[in-house]
């Protein structure tokens, strides 16, 4: 059996720490970075450095399509997967939301500037449309009312290896159940949906949640900060109905 961890960042490097810790089942682990990954650590460290370091096979997408005993983990991978091009029909992902709402992009951000007080990561079956296979299973946790949205990506990364720790033994035994999503009740966002420099820069014309939401979506260091009276915004506290802004 071989297992591919497909994408980036801290919560993929996670992935593949618990595959190399377990002892349970035999496979040989296959690692397919994103096509940005230069092999050094940034904001978030390298999968394609940790898979160096560990001497780890790292391969291309073609390099699976032939394979018959494989398992597919998608988590934050770059690239739409096309399931007529393996013969494995185990392919999976990790989406960073509560399926079916916030299929698609920019997921994390738009669940903070939308005012939900719940995400979470959705286990699910990779079909050919964007995020609308077959659910598998769902961690779901609250959204702190406020929480940056920087803060919530870390979270939603922490969920992901709680939820594929949860589930490696059922997806290695094919013992899952799952359902089919109701794609009328959820919501699909585009990479074009959300154009970020159009709205770092904040008037505050009202101080209700709905401000407060825009800005603390936007707080993500590694990123952007957003902008209120020509200063950058680290951290923003909605109490007793005002905005507490914290500058850098």
């Amino acid at each position: 059996m071989q297992i591919c961890i497909a994408g980036k960042n801290k919560c993929a490097v996670d992935f593949v720490k618990l595959l190399i810790s377990q002892k349970k089942y035999h496979f040989e682990i296959l690692i397919l970075p994103n096509s940005n990954d230069t092999g050094q650590d940034g904001w978030q460290p390298s999968l394609k450095k940790f898979a160096i370091e560990n001497n780890l096979k790292i391969i291309d997408i073609e390099y699976c399509y032939k394979i018959e005993n494989l398992i597919f983990i998608s988590i934050e991978f770059d690239k739409i997967v096309k399931i007529e091009n393996f013969i494995s029909s185990d392919l999976y992902n990790f989406h960073f939301s509560l399926l079916p709402k916030y299929r698609g992009c920019h997921t994390n951000f738009l669940q903070i500037y939308n005012g939900e007080k719940y995400s979470g990561v959705t286990l699910h079956k990779i079909d050919n449309g964007i995020d609308t296979g077959d659910i598998i299973d769902q961690i779901r946790f609250t959204i702190n009312l406020n929480d940056t949205g920087f803060e919530n990506y870390y979270r939603l990364m922490d969920t992901s290896v709680k939820l594929f720790k949860k589930n490696l033994q059922i997806l290695v035994e094919k013992k899952y159940v799952f359902s089919k999503q109701n794609l009328s009740e959820g919501s699909y966002f585009s990479i074009k949906s959300v154009n970020y420099k159009d709205l770092l820069n904040v008037n505050i014309k009202k101080e209700d949640l709905a401000t407060h939401n825009q800005i603390r979506a936007l707080i993500f260091p590694a990123f952007q900060y957003p902008i209120v009276n020509g200063k950058k915004v680290k951290k923003s506290i909605f109490s007793n109905n005002k905005i507490i802004l914290e500058y850098l």
